[in-house]
Parts: C-alpha cells; sequence; structure tokens
C-alpha cells in the first residue's frame, strides 16, 4: 500500500498529453476462416467472433484437409477458389480490372482474415509453371509458400507464383482501414499445438488490451556479421526502441544464445535468432512469460509446424505463454522475413498485431505468417492512461518517468531517487542496462549490485549476477567475469537457474577434451 501510494505520488506529479492511438480496425472489416473437417474448428471460430464481435456472416466454412503441408492444386480448389467465391457472392469485393487487365478487388469491406487451427499450414514446391523461367525471375523456382501469405492475394487472378510478390503495404505507417491497395488482405491465424492454446491467446489478448502490457523486453543479437548482419541491425533497434519508450531491456550480445535455464522473468517481450529449435530459457518447465506477451524468434523454418512445442520455434514460444507470434513455414532468405525492428515499433505505436506483421514484411505470396488474435494491440493502454496502481508499479513509473523528464541525466537522477524509495530492484536493474548499452561501465555496474540487494527472488538476484558478467565479457575481461560466475555457483548451488552460470563457465571456461585413445 505504502508503494502504491509512493508511485501515486511520482506520478500525479506532472500532467501528460498522450499520442492518439491509430484507427482500429473494425470487427465489421474482418472475416473468420474454419475447417469444417477439423473437430473445434467451428467452435474455436464461434469462440473469436464472439470475443471481437465479429457478425456470425462473416463465418466461413471451408471443407478441405488436415494435413498441414498441401499441394498447389489442394490448395487452389478446396482454399482459395472457395473462399473468393465467398467474398464476391457476400459483396465483400467489387471486382474489376487494372490498367493491365488482370482482375482484382477494386472496392473492398473486408481487410482482415483470420483461419482457424485446423486449416492447412503451408504449400509444397510443385515444378515452375510455364513462362515463369528462372532467367525471368531467380525465385521462380520457390514457389512454395505459407497459406496465409497466399491468401493476401487470392483476389489477384493470374499473379506469379514464383518467388515474392511486392507488398504495398510494407514501411507503412496508417491504419489497415486506409490502405489504398484494395486487393490486399491482411491474414492471420489463431492457431497453436492446442484448442486451449488458442482460446487462451484470445483470452489473454482481450484482458491485456485493458489493462496493458507490462514486463520487460529480452533481446537476443546473434552476432552473425557478414550478410546476416541486417538481423542483427534489427535487434539492435529494437533494444533502442524498447529503451527509449521506457521499457526494461536485457540484451544478450555475445554470439551465444541465452543459456539454458536462464531467468528470464517477468517477459513481456522476446526477440531472438538463432538456432533451429526452442533452447535457452526455454528448456526451463518453470519459465512462462507474462500474460500477452510477444514473443519471435527468427529462423528460416520457426513456424514449419504448430502442434509439437518441442520442435521449431513458433509453437514452443505459445507454449511458454506468448499471446502472439511471427513465423516463417518455409526457407524465407533473411531479406524477405519479418523486419523486426518494423513490427516492434507499429505495435509500440498501438496498431494491432495484423496490421504491425503486415507492415514489418516486404513481401506477399511468400512464407511468413502471423499468429494470434490479428486484432490484440498489446500497447493500447499507455502507463499515461492507466488507472490501476495495483500492479506492475515499476514497469509504470519507468514508463511515466521516459515522458516526463526529456534530459536523460535528469531522469536517471529522478529514476534514481523513485528506486530507493520504492525499493525497486526492477527500477536499478533497467538503469543498468540503460547505462551498459551507452558503454558506461560503472553506472551500470552500481546498479546491478544495488538492483541484487533489492530483489525478494533468487531468480532475479541471480539475473544480476549474470548482468555482471555481462558487463565483464563486454569488455572481454574474462577473469572477472569466471570470478563472477564461480561465487554466484556458491551462492545459489540449489536454484534450478544455476544452469545458466554453468553454462557460461562452460563457455568462458570449457573443460579439457578427454585424453586421446592410444592404439593397442
Amino acid at each position: 500500500m505504502i508503494r502504491s501510494l509512493l508511485l501515486l505520488l511520482f506520478l500525479l506529479a506532472f500532467v501528460i498529453h498522450a499520442k492518439a492511438l491509430p484507427a482500429p480496425l473494425p470487427s465489421s472489416q474482418v472475416v473468420i476462416a474454419y475447417n469444417e473437417k477439423a473437430e473445434g474448428a467451428k467452435e474455436l471460430a464461434e469462440f473469436y467472433a464472439i470475443s471481437r464481435q465479429i457478425p456470425p456472416s462473416q463465418i466461413v466454412a471451408l471443407s478441405t484437409t488436415e494435413k498441414a503441408t498441401i499441394d498447389r492444386k489442394t490448395y487452389e480448389q478446396t482454399i482459395r477458389t472457395p473462399l473468393r467465391k465467398k467474398f464476391i457472392d457476400a459483396g465483400w469485393w467489387t471486382m474489376g480490372k487494372d490498367p493491365q487487365g488482370t482482375e482484382l478487388p477494386v472496392k473492398t469491406t473486408v481487410r482482415c482474415l483470420v483461419l482457424m487451427k485446423g486449416l492447412p499450414l503451408r504449400i509444397s514446391r510443385q515444378e515452375i509453371p510455364e513462362g515463369e523461367s528462372e532467367e525471368q525471375n531467380r525465385f521462380a523456382k520457390n514457389n512454395e509458400a505459407a497459406v496465409d501469405s497466399e491468401l493476401t492475394l487470392m483476389g489477384v487472378s493470374q499473379h506469379p507464383l514464383g518467388g515474392p510478390f511486392p507488398n504495398p503495404y510494407f514501411g507503412k505507417d496508417y491504419p489497415a482501414v486506409d490502405n489504398p491497395a484494395t486487393y490486399q488482405l491482411l491474414v492471420g491465424r489463431i492457431d497453436a499445438p492446442t484448442y486451449d492454446h488458442c482460446q487462451r491467446m484470445i483470452l489473454d489478448a482481450l484482458d491485456i488490451e485493458e489493462s496493458g502490457l507490462w514486463g520487460r523486453t529480452y533481446i537476443d543479437v546473434a552476432q552473425k556479421g557478414g550478410g546476416f548482419a541486417v538481423g542483427d541491425t534489427w535487434m539492435n533497434n529494437i533494444a533502442a526502441q524498447s529503451i527509449e519508450t521506457g521499457i526494461p531491456t536485457i540484451v544478450d550480445k555475445t554470439k551465444d544464445t541465452f543459456v539454458t535455464n536462464y531467468p528470464m522473468t517477468d517477459a513481456a517481450v522476446y526477440f531472438g535468432w538463432y538456432t533451429t529449435h526452442r533452447n535457452g530459457p526455454f528448456l526451463n518447465p518453470a519459465m512462462k512469460f507474462k500474460k500477452g506477451a510477444i514473443a519471435v524468434h527468427l529462423h528460416s523454418f520457426s513456424a514449419e509446424q504448430l502442434i509439437n512445442p518441442t520442435k521449431n520455434w513458433s509453437a514452443a514460444l505459445i507454449d511458454r505463454g506468448a499471446a502472439a507470434t511471427l513465423g516463417n513455414t518455409w526457407e524465407p532468405y533473411l531479406q524477405i522475413s519479418h523486419q523486426f525492428d518494423i513490427f516492434y515499433d507499429r505495435l509500440l505505436q498501438g496498431y494491432s498485431l495484423i496490421e504491425a506483421g503486415s507492415m514489418s514484411m516486404n513481401a506477399l505470396s511468400w512464407q511468413n505468417i502471423i499468429i494470434g488474435d490479428p486484432l490484440y494491440r498489446p500497447y493500447q493502454v499507455s502507463a499515461e492512461k492507466t488507472q490501476d496502481f495495483s500492479s506492475d508499479l515499476d514497469y509504470k513509473a519507468l514508463r511515466y518517468a521516459q515522458t516526463k523528464w526529456s534530459d536523460p541525466a535528469e531522469r536517471y537522477r529522478e529514476l534514481i531517487k523513485a528506486a530507493d524509495r520504492m525499493k525497486s530492484g526492477t527500477i536499478y536493474e533497467a538503469l543498468g542496462y540503460q547505462s551498459l548499452e551507452l558503454g558506461n561501465n560503472e553506472p551500470a555496474i552500481d546498479a546491478f549490485k544495488k538492483a541484487g540487494q533489492l530483489f525478494t527472488t533468487p531468480a532475479d538476484q541471480l539475473r544480476q549476477v549474470l548482468n555482471l558478467v555481462e558487463v565483464e565479457r563486454r569488455r572481454k575481461d574474462s577473469a572477472a567475469a569466471l570470478k563472477l560466475l564461480h561465487t554466484g555457483k556458491a551462492i545459489f548451488k540449489d536454484l534450478p537457474e544455476l544452469k545458466a552460470i554453468e553454462g557460461l563457465l562452460t563457455i568462458l571456461d570449457p573443460p579439457a577434451p578427454p585424453p586421446a585413445k592410444t592404439s593397442k
């Protein structure tokens, strides 16, 4: 109660005029499609329609296979053709022709199509269609695609199947209702290992739109370099965006991913790359994201399947509690993947999941999917607008302070005062990483040590040891890092997250190789 009163006084000391949110995507412009052969799919479609007040007349039943991977003929006959016919017959599209004579929707009352669990996920590669030689299109042989991405152009007749199609909504910064490309559908899916997962994702999205998404951002930079450097650029941009917004942000800038059982507590946002299957923190059975979390791992086949949470990444992140993720069904190539920094920026501005995901993808008819409630707006409630001071106080104070004090030095001083008043390890840790990202090592060390003293849970305390190790690794002092790890190992010997310390010890001080076998 005392902490709540202290924070209330801290927050009400100033008035903030919040930036207006983008216009939401109306439920009247959303169509739901499900597979009537998949048990539970109809019920999920109806549940989602009720949850988002989508008219029952905008639920479409399809009759297709439940297989995740289908051929082009099955896609055309059982998915695209019946859906296209329904859109035209229902009057959702007015068809016409462009100057080149291509038939396409010239007017639309529907902007978003939502696919339910039970519908196929991806279309397999077929022989190159006649007239699409590899000389004309270097991606001509890559006519495999995500069902979702192919459906974004289902109203366009005879568009090339080989390779990516330019996305007219890429990089834009306006609501989907204002998209002049009337032929383009924004397509997402509510899909997961089980129908219980799917319902939980829907309910979590609705709850967080009321209370706001509060917690930490965790970013795993791969440090791959060369032609892959653009991926690290996205990650570093996200770190800057997150810190600038006032969200506590933890960045792993080593070539290794977050180590096994890394204490990823209060994780509201996660971006990482590049391993084939879940690892690190996500191997800890106790690890759970905060309700409504956005979690994405960049890998070529992250959404190859959505059933087994131990394989790939999309299903694994949902199984750990994420409400939304992005994925790839086949090899997309890095430069034709979702650009994570654009995605995160649009979410922070208040756009929906489907808008942010669509604006961050530079191609259609490709390999990429958006998973979760498409209408979910995780940052609809800002620190300036919240009336709830019963939870997440430290995170709200950080977000408020970012708007209150434009001068970084003044803001830092005021947050130190707030952290002391509130006895907040969260605020001290956030300030430590802000300092670390600026290269200010000594203030970072001081903040992490103070955070370790103020946190009451062992996992959070252990993470401060890892934060101090991160400082030493960045300044290439392996001896100091090893000393911290050995000290931490003695203190946290009974904690599951101890594996994180042991993993770093193996990386920094690998055991000697076994002796070579001698021949007889």
